[in-house]
């Protein structure tokens, strides 16, 4: 029978090491983010300060209950989640986005004094989470199935209204951007499932493709690095992810894709997020050594001393105290050995 363990939604935040560095954690992930060599394999998050726009509802800021965004898509909330989900209640399909969606007025509100609000530590990368990217937001609007069938049979309208999409999207951005010295962003949108794709490379060509291309030049236009978030089963987007869109950095499930071949391939031009496994680092029987030799193995062979460009980034987390730190050492201390000779 299989282990019963319980996986966090979100997970404890331990308070961070105290340590003497050869550089900040911020200069160390933004080494790895422009596809150099860092001192030490870095911690993504922990390396990172948020910052959390009180404004924007282009998803809801409440997670833990009911709740609405700007475009009147409802979110309800589930216990056993531990989040809310969105509804798919405005749109019947496609066609009707020119009639029902109505577009925020980002100048009514003001970014200066929500940017104001940030209590700079100079020592951590500055980000933010951009959820509801284009595939996102079309399923949050009229729901998954006709979404689905949207891309296949209103291509035309999906596109059309992708790029109208973006246009919000970056006006946004550059709403925050304006007063916020962002490092990078995150933005979310998941292409796929545990087995496969959502939908073949021809639609994405069709419709999401170059409405997220032109999302991500506008950001990086502003000196801004662009990590997408996309769950599922990816492999057949990377080279778009990097040929053609330009991302800095993918938040991909790294039980489901090949990291190796990604890296193999296109390590000197991406960044890829490495995620522990959850069943591991949340299982109260594992014990110290075992996270450690874990680790090692990720370092070992995923490092930037053993691949193209800047290896991977890791994301430390654990619902044990014990076992985070254990991580955390290990990745630091390890891959910092394993790096040595790449900055004399």
């Amino acid at each position: 029978m299989a282990k019963d363990i319980k996986i966090p939604t979100i997970p404890p935040m331990w308070p961070p090491v105290k340590r003497d560095y050869p550089v900040t954690p911020r200069e160390n992930l933004m080494l790895a983010l422009n596809h150099k060599k860092p001192y030490w394999m870095p911690d993504y998050y922990k390396s990172s300060q948020m910052f959390l726009s009180s404004i924007a509802r282009d998803a809801p800021i409440e997670r833990d209950r009911d709740a609405v965004d700007w475009f009147g898509v409802e979110y309800k909330f589930s216990a056993m989640q531990g989040s809310n989900t969105p509804m798919g209640n405005v749109l019947n399909d496609i066609t009707e986005w020119e009639e029902k969606i109505k577009w925020p007025d980002l100048k009514q509100f003001d970014w200066a004094s929500d940017g104001a609000r940030l209590e700079r530590d100079e020592s951590l990368a500055l980000y933010m989470r951009m959820s509801n990217g284009p595939f996102e937001r079309l399923h949050a609007l009229e729901g998954f199935e006709q979404a689905l069938i949207d891309l296949i049979t209103e291509p035309e309208a999906v596109r059309a209204f992708l790029e109208r999409l973006v246009d919000f999207k970056i006006e946004l951005f550059n709403c925050i951007r304006d007063h916020v010295p962002l490092d990078y962003i995150v933005a979310a949108d998941d292409w796929g499932t545990a087995r496969a794709p959502f939908f073949s490379t021809e639609t994405f060509e069709k419709t999401i493709l170059e409405p997220t291309k032109r999302f991500v030049k506008a950001v990086q236009a502003r000196g801004t690095k662009f990590i997408a978030h996309c769950c599922g089963v990816i492999e057949p987007f990377v080279p778009y992810m990097v040929e053609e869109i330009g991302f800095d950095g993918i938040e991909i499930q790294t039980t489901l894709n090949d990291v190796a071949a990604i890296l193999e391939k296109y390590g000197d031009r991406i960044t890829v997020n490495y995620a522990v496994k959850a069943e591991l680092v949340h299982d109260p029987d594992t014990t110290e050594e075992q996270i450690r030799s874990y680790v090692r193995g990720i370092v070992d062979n995923y490092g930037a001393h053993v691949v193209p460009g800047s290896g991977v980034m890791i994301n430390c987390t654990s619902s044990f105290e014990n076992i985070y730190y254990a991580m955390e050492d290990e990745v630091y201390t390890y891959s910092r050995s394993c790096y040595e000779g790449l900055h004399k």
